[in-house]
């Protein structure tokens, strides 16, 4: 039967809910996130840190990729971009904002507009070139070789992502720095001995990579992204001039320098036609002028493609050959390009007379048309200035040892020392200076540190 109904009506109940209560101090939530941003933007870096633990909203603000790209800019760029002459009212110009088109990153550019398409992350970029700055990392190990065996130096590389190694024994290898497992795998040969490896990160599908070996002869591959596999591109004949000390690649230019501390240029476009007929130097890779630490000059030696190599490889021309005096081993190279000029650079030991040994960089500025030497110009990280010649009363500092090993990435200089330390340097390069801030020491290592390498971004 059905229920009978009410002769009353009954009124719905609503369910109550909790009245939501805003604290009346608070006179930030009722903001939008564009004014918080503003707001965040005028914060020192400690106050905006805490901001991440106030809420999400609010972490998700303090994160803002503008407000770190800020930060970054003021405290590792702008302080550079101040040294060039010719700035003045600093309130007017334009290329002093971080946010105007013509502002100046100098050898940061590459941040902004990334080979592969990515956005930074400004704030881990931050962090990351604070924490060299304060001397704490992050450890990441990847075991490339088992067993105890004849003990033979390996050389390695550290890409963007990736880890390049080269021995005598398994030849060139590429290990994946996150999964930490092998990529690819290729050969050298039974006789060759590499002595100094370089890679070059500016190819759109991958590595290029270049390896010089004892023999004097030196090579380039490409390590293909897709396929995962080493493609050899070019393999320079071995040379009288010697083994082949270090080496720098970012295509289309080549730079090695010899144990005998002869320095070669080589570049893989075609030769200029030249207004007047040029004469080929019978001798095939001597040097033109020698140069020192003090002075620097040099000519253009030739301009012919090297022999004995097949008709469909690419052929390098040598643009400059040059021969130092004052560039102790350890070495490292390093080059950069402008649209008109190419800066060689020499990452070198420098022995001092009380505190024992120095980094020193000597930059070359050659002709990209030419391959003359426009200038030179070099630096220590020795302070400046007179000092006593007398060891104090009080305590005598150590004198720092000779570094085992040196990479330079421009602008980081790193540096291994016997006693399992590292050492690192940064030098800024700009129109009318060039200078080494005082190294920075990174402790903590139980084991020998054979090697080490850094990228421009301050991976090491």
């Amino acid at each position: 039967p059905k229920r009978r109904r009410s002769s009353t009506e009954e009124k719905d109940v609503s369910i109550a809910k909790r009245a939501r209560t805003r604290d009346p101090n608070d006179h930030l939530s009722s903001l939008s996130d564009e004014l918080l941003i503003r707001i965040l933007h005028l914060l020192p870096i400690h106050t905006l840190l805490n901001c991440h633990f106030l809420s999400h909203r609010f972490y998700r603000l303090s994160s803002d990729s503008q407000i770190w790209k800020n930060l970054y800019y003021n405290r590792f760029v702008l302080p550079r971009a101040l040294r060039i002459p010719g700035i003045r009212d600093l309130s007017r110009k334009e290329d002093l904002h971080f946010s105007s088109r013509k502002s100046k990153w100098l050898d940061e550019s590459s941040l902004l507009e990334r080979k592969d398409g990515g956005m930074t992350n400004w704030k881990r970029q931050y962090k990351l070139r604070h924490n060299w700055s304060i001397g704490a990392c992050e450890v990441q190990e990847i075991r490339v070789k088992d067993g105890v065996g004849e003990r033979e130096r390996m050389l390695v590389k550290l890409a963007e992502g990736c880890v390049v190694t080269a021995d005598r024994e398994d030849g060139l290898r590429a290990w994946d720095l996150k999964g930490k497992g092998l990529i690819a795998k290729m050969g050298l040969g039974e006789r060759e001995v590499p002595t100094c490896l370089a890679v070059d990160e500016q190819e759109s599908d991958g590595l290029g990579i270049a390896v010089g070996f004892e023999d004097g002869g030196w090579g380039t591959w490409r390590l293909i992204a897709a396929s995962k596999e080493f493609v050899e591109v070019y393999r320079h004949p071995a040379s009288s001039n010697g083994t082949l000390g270090a080496v720098a690649y970012g295509y289309p230019y080549v730079l090695t320098i010899t144990e005998g501390q002869l320095l070669s240029l080589y570049s893989f476009t075609p030769a200029p036609i030249p207004d007047e007929p040029t004469f080929e130097d019978e001798a095939g890779e001597q040097p033109s002028e020698s140069f020192t630490t003090k002075e620097s000059t040099s000519s253009v030696t030739t301009l012919a493609a090297v022999p004995n190599v097949p008709d469909d490889t690419p052929h390098p021309r040598l643009l400059a050959s040059l021969k130092s005096h004052t560039s102790w081993p350890p070495l490292s190279l390093s080059i950069r390009t402008t649209p008109n000029t190419l800066i060689a650079s020499i990452a070198y030991s420098l022995p001092t007379y009380l505190s024992g040994y120095t980094i020193g960089v000597q930059e070359l500025h050659l002709s990209l048309i030419t391959g003359l030497v426009t200038f030179s110009r070099l630096t220590s990280a020795l302070p400046q200035g007179f000092s006593s010649i007398h060891p104090s009363s009080s305590s005598s500092s150590p004198k720092n040892t000779r570094p085992t090993t040196l990479s330079y990435s421009h602008p980081y200089i790193l540096a291994t020392h016997p006693d399992n330390t590292l050492t690192l340097y940064l030098c800024t390069s700009t129109s009318s200076n060039l200078s080494i801030t005082p190294g920075t020491k990174l402790w903590g290592h139980t084991s020998e540190v054979s090697a080490a390498e850094i990228t421009p971004r301050g991976k090491a």
